[in-house]
């Protein structure tokens, strides 16, 4: 128990307290030291043991700055019986280099810093910079909290104040706020927050008050928090059936908080802008669509902190290297509860974030476990990240839940959180919880030994399907999947086997030319019905009481992570036949767990695909051979509908991720032309930044007409489903997902010369008035840049005019200015634009230029005299530039570098400096590499491509 008391805490920066911490030791220990963290901004003044009551004698007292601990030496071993340790402190808050408490700081007296307001985040390691304490969040404390604070500000805290009965002597600048004990936690959940703060309440069904903690000219925009809070707990106590244990709610809309929101227990805190919306007064439909995301935003983040009542604050994991148990969780329920209103979006989201997911798994520097080893405080902040850690930790959960059916894993979730509740736990906890065996197929395997791969290994599994079209086998394997094993350039050309496949013919560089033949005597089959989950039941929760002595034994728990492997049981589904026909689609099930297996199905035909993981279920990638591949495209050409939409959303990622860089990127140039047929509009946006992707790495070639000419309906298509889906509000809220895939279609439709781009009309409009933006400004100036990169100088003369005028401009305008000055074709303005860029001294401006957010067009013209600029820097200023002095490239320098199109602009590159030092000399090498890749296939399969009769196909 930990028994804390501010004697000052105001809005100087400087706190001071007093701290008795109740321990126990349960028998007579040889230890003669006491060891807790404390953070380097706290100044121990006294500090006192006692042992029932008598003085127990220490030696002394050291700090170990390093480690951020203080060491109590004692003079006799602990003996069995209890102790309070008591401290008096004090501390400075608000110091950039010891992060804890965040502050709006004000300037009075003379340039005195005051804090206006403050709140606490001490997740993960940051308690000890407000309090000495052991913080780890296996260790779990009750908490007595006072504080002495001046009357006009609130203090909160997790629990409520108790209510003072003494008269209130309004002549007392001073009063004193005694809170509740709080229920066993741990310290990196205890919180505080000091301000002017103006209260908004209301309360759940069950009725428990919530209140939403703000400033006053901040309350309209706290509208939507105050209404969807309690809405948001009553679902989750409806589906955990565990009611929400504390007696209060408190959510704070914070400034100068640097995260989105954190879940202490009962005070949840919020950075302002991230739960702050004024709602338009109008119906229009582009402001219902707007409004419908910001709540579904909010809603999102609100949830997420929600369900971190349970799962973090109720039940703990007892280490941070087994942080899934909180943020999985909690991520998992956000699109469960968000689903209740908003199912296209929330289902969309997490297929979003899961392609997020395996893309970034895929590459060598990001293949992290869910489960490893976090040594130091960084490691631990740094494992907070959006994808390795909450998307995995989803997706682990969501598969846990498929593995023993929905009614089971509630029912599991519901009795891990009760047998758990105010303990520390590990993933053993959540295992013996959850039903033994996994379910899939005729075989059940154990879930722990199914999961614990997952858990455990780094990056994620690449499952191929090779088939032998003559005698009916099939041979699945599994391995870590690695991305630069697809990219053929980076092989030796030699070195490399070319697989033939039964009526395939092979190009001269070792690509395969399509075959027609390949697709006669098409057939389908059947589809299985499935087993439908039991009905769920409700069932009554009880708290069961907890001793100290299972609070010890929790920590005396060995700490388990794994060793990775790069060995997986997978759930292996495949699917093939048609619903066209009597025997529908037939679906196949077993477990992987070997590297590799081969059988037969005498049931599918040569001519027929072969689909695995539908519905994309799993988060593994799928690579086929190259016939199955050519029969899945050719099923999505003759039929898209015959896959399922979310199998088709992975069909377009593994597709792009196994064949976009081989010697066979025509297959998958190919595949995408279905899209032309696509009327999904969550396959479409996936379909987006695939074909944008393509069209960029291809546009400095000379088939880059070709390309658009090809993809001409497909961006049609694109165009009609963006049109189609203004009229549905929900759907229309899809794009803002990710804003940046409606500037890539307005790009791409404006390079195919699409009707839509409306590049005259809105050049026109533009030149009567450049700082009027009455629409969307991608859509406006894609156009205009459009129009400047298709036209002659002398056809556009007023516009390049105005925009040299218009170079001697600052800030947003001039930014958009020079990427629209990029756009030109006059020689002038080139030189120009390309002086100002290199003027600014900036790495950022300088790759943001070359890389316009605004036109998928190569401007050869304007590159070149960009980089005639740049020669002209000194050396140590193009050293520093692309860092070749530094042990890790920056990230605009890498930027800048690889945004290279052609191989003779990396030659000129190339001769800015004589030393590039080994990092770069790789990326050049890389990048040369890549550059006569996409020359070699221009010119070879790409380019016969293009020249056969693809009515054909």
């Amino acid at each position: 128990m930990f028994q804390l008391d501010f004697s000052q805490f105001d809005t100087t920066l400087f706190i001071r307290g007093n701290i008795s911490i109740h321990l126990e030791s349960y028998g007579n220990s040889t230890e003669d030291e006491i060891q807790f963290h404390l953070g380097p901004n706290i100044k121990i003044e006294r500090m006192r043991l006692r042992k029932d009551g008598k003085k127990f004698y220490a030696k002394t007292f050291k700090r170990e700055e390093s480690k951020k601990l203080g060491r109590i030496s004692l003079r006799d071993p602990l003996q069995k019986g209890k102790y309070i340790l008591e401290m008096a402190y004090n501390m400075t808050i608000c110091d950039e280099d010891v992060d804890g408490v965040r502050c709006s700081l004000d300037n009075q007296n003379n340039s005195s810093l005051k804090s206006t307001s403050f709140t606490t985040k001490f997740e993960p390691t940051l308690a000890r910079a407000f309090f000495p304490c052991w913080d780890e969040p296996g260790v779990k404390a009750t908490f007595n909290i006072t504080v002495k604070h001046h009357k006009k500000y609130t203090v909160l805290s997790n629990m409520p104040p108790i209510e003072q009965r003494k008269p209130i002597d309004w002549n007392e600048q001073w009063k004193t706020t005694v809170f509740q004990t709080t229920p066993p936690m741990s310290t990196y959940l205890l919180a505080f927050a000091i301000g002017e703060f103006v209260k908004l309440e209301t309360r759940t069904e069950r009725g428990i008050p919530v209140t939403v903690w703000t400033y006053p000219e901040d309350v309209m925009s706290m509208k939507f928090t105050l209404e969807y809070a309690p809405v948001i707990f009553d679902r989750l106590e409806d589906a955990l059936e565990i009611p929400y244990p504390l007696p209060k709610i408190d959510l704070i809309a914070a400034r100068n908080f640097h995260v989105g929101g954190m879940e202490n227990w009962g005070l949840i805190v919020f950075e302002f802008a991230s739960i702050a919306y004024t709602p338009p007064i109008t119906d229009h439909v582009n402001e219902t669509v707007d409004r419908m995301y910001n709540e579904f935003r909010i809603g999102k983040l609100i949830a997420h902190e929600a369900a971190h009542q349970w799962f973090g604050n109720l039940v703990t994991m007892r280490d941070w290297s087994e942080l899934f148990l909180n943020e999985g969780f909690a991520t998992f329920y956000v699109y469960e509860m968000m689903s209740s209103e908003r199912p296209v979006t929330a289902q969309f989201e997490y297929y979003d974030s899961l392609a997020a997911l395996v893309a970034a798994q895929s590459e060598e520097d990001h293949r992290l476990s869910l489960v490893r080893e976090l040594a130091t405080e960084s490691q631990v902040e740094s494992s907070f990240h959006p994808t390795n850690l909450y998307t995995k930790g989803c997706v682990l959960i969501r598969m846990l839940r498929d593995l023993v059916s929905d009614f089971d894993f509630k029912a599991a979730v519901r009795r891990y959180l009760r047998k758990n509740a105010y303990r520390s736990v590990s993933r053993d906890d959540l295992f013996a919880s959850l039903p033994a065996y996994a379910d899939h197929g005729a075989e059940q395997e154990k879930l722990f030994s199914v999961l614990e791969g997952w858990f455990v290994n780094e990056g994620l599994p690449e499952i191929t399907l090779i088939r032998n079209y003559d005698n009916e086998m099939m041979t699945i394997s599994q391995k870590k999947t690695v991305h630069h094993e697809y990219r053929s350039f980076l092989k030796d050309r030699k070195s490399v086997a070319t697989v033939r496949y039964r009526g395939s013919r092979s190009a001269e560089d070792g690509s395969t030319l399509f075959d027609d033949t390949l697709f006669d005597g098409y057939i389908e089959r059947k589809k299985d019905k499935r087993r439908k989950h039991r009905p769920a039941r409700r069932k009554a929760s009880t708290t069961p009481p907890i001793s100290l002595i299972s609070r010890r034994d929790e920590l005396r728990k060995p700490r388990r992570v794994g060793a990775s492997q790069d060995l997986w049981t997978i759930p292996i589904t495949y699917m093939f036949g048609s619903l066209k026909t009597s025997e529908g689609q037939v679906i196949r099930e077993f477990w992987l767990k070997n590297r590799t297996v081969s059988f037969g199905d005498a049931e599918i035909s040569p001519n027929q695909a072969v689909l695995v993981n539908p519905e994309w279920k799993y988060s593994y990638r799928v690579n086929y051979d190259l016939l199955n591949w050519k029969l899945l495209a050719r099923t999505l050409h003759q039929n898209h509908l015959e896959i399922n939409d979310k199998s088709r959303m992975q069909l377009l990622l593994d597709a792009e991720y196994f064949l976009s860089n081989s010697v066979n990127p025509h297959l998958y140039l190919y595949l995408l032309g279905y899209l032309a047929h696509e009327t999904k509009m969550e396959v479409m946006l996936f379909g987006i930044d695939a074909v944008y992707r393509f069209i960029d790495v291809f546009k400095a070639t000379q088939l880059n007409k070709a390309i658009l000419v090809y993809f001409e309906p497909v961006i049609s298509q694109m165009d009609h489903l963006l049109n189609e889906s203004q009229v549905d509000a929900e759907t229309a809220s899809l794009w803002l997902v990710k804003p940046e895939r409606l500037a890539k279609l307005y790009q791409m439709r404006c390079a195919a010369g699409l009707p839509s781009c409306k590049n005259d009309y809105y050049t026109q409009k533009w030149s009567r008035a450049p700082d009027e933006w009455t629409e969307d400004v991608h859509k406006q100036v894609t156009a205009v840049c459009h129009q400047l990169f298709t036209n002659t100088p002398d056809e556009v003369k007023t516009v390049q005019d105005l925009l040299d005028n218009r170079l001697h401009s600052s800030g947003a305008k001039w930014a958009l200015t020079v990427q629209l000055a990029a756009c030109s074709h006059g020689q002038k303005l080139l030189r120009k634009t390309a002086r100002a860029i290199v003027s600014t001294k900036n790495a950022a401006v300088y790759a943001s230029a070359l890389q316009s957010d605004f036109s998928l067009h190569y401007n050869p013209t304007f590159r070149k005299y960009l980089w005639n600029e740049i020669s002209k820097m000194s050396n140590f200023e193009k050293t520093a530039l692309f860092s070749t002095n530094s042990t890790n490239i920056l990230p605009a320098s890498r930027i800048l570098l690889h945004s290279v199109k052609t191989i003779d602009e990396l030659q000129q590159i190339r001769g800015l400096l004589t030393n590039w030092g080994p990092l770069l000399t790789l990326h050049f090498e890389y990048l040369e590499r890549y550059l006569l890749w996409i020359s070699s296939v221009s010119q070879g399969v790409l380019h016969q491509f293009f020249a056969a009769d693809l009515s054909n196909f």
